[in-house]
């Protein structure tokens, strides 16, 4: 009976080592992710190409680059419509979820289907709202969006918690000045 019952305290000493490797396993993965999305933020901050927006409350900063600059003179407001074409994809790897630099995560292009409208006292994240308060009709941007002013520390539908984000977004029409 001894003898079984060591056995009993091996097995589950086993499961129990076994299950804490695994959470140890996720919260690496989990680390390697966050420093990854970090440096790829950090070479986007010494980058010249891109410029700092701070983000309304003072949380964090966008980076931005103007890909087009549009012909509009009307700036949004935080009740205005934006409406625009975008492209969102990761900005590092993370092997264990499938994601890799580029992965397109999200998109509303003119190729692929309507715009989308947006109103920015709606519940879009306020990376979108602090870029969209700073663009005009016709500006097409690159912006890079921390996860602080992203989806934030938990996942959100495919986006694992603490991502960097990229989009690239194409205003068409901004109203209700």
């Amino acid at each position: 009976m001894k003898k079984y019952g060591l056995y009993l305290i091996m097995v589950l000493v086993t499961l129990f080592t076994g299950t804490s490797c695994s959470d140890d396993d996720d919260d690496d993965h989990l680390n390697d992710w966050m420093v990854a999305n970090q440096l790829a933020l950090n070479a986007i901050k010494t980058n010249p190409e891109y410029k700092e927006l701070k983000s309304l409350g003072n949380e964090a900063s966008i980076y931005y680059k103007v890909l087009t600059k549009g012909e509009g003179t009307d700036t949004a407001r935080y009740t205005s419509t934006i409406t625009c074409y975008y492209k969102g994809w990761f900005v590092a790897d993370y092997p264990q979820k499938n994601i890799k630099v580029g992965t397109v995560f999200d998109q509303k292009l003119f190729d692929d289907s309507s715009p989308i409208s947006i109103s920015l006292n709606g519940s879009y994240i306020n990376g979108w709202k602090t870029a969209l308060q700073h663009m005009v009709k016709g500006d097409k941007w690159e912006i890079w969006i921390p996860y602080q002013l992203g989806y934030g520390r938990e996942t959100s539908k495919s986006i694992p918690g603490y991502s960097t984000l990229a989009f690239e977004i194409e205003v068409l029409t901004v109203d209700g000045k």
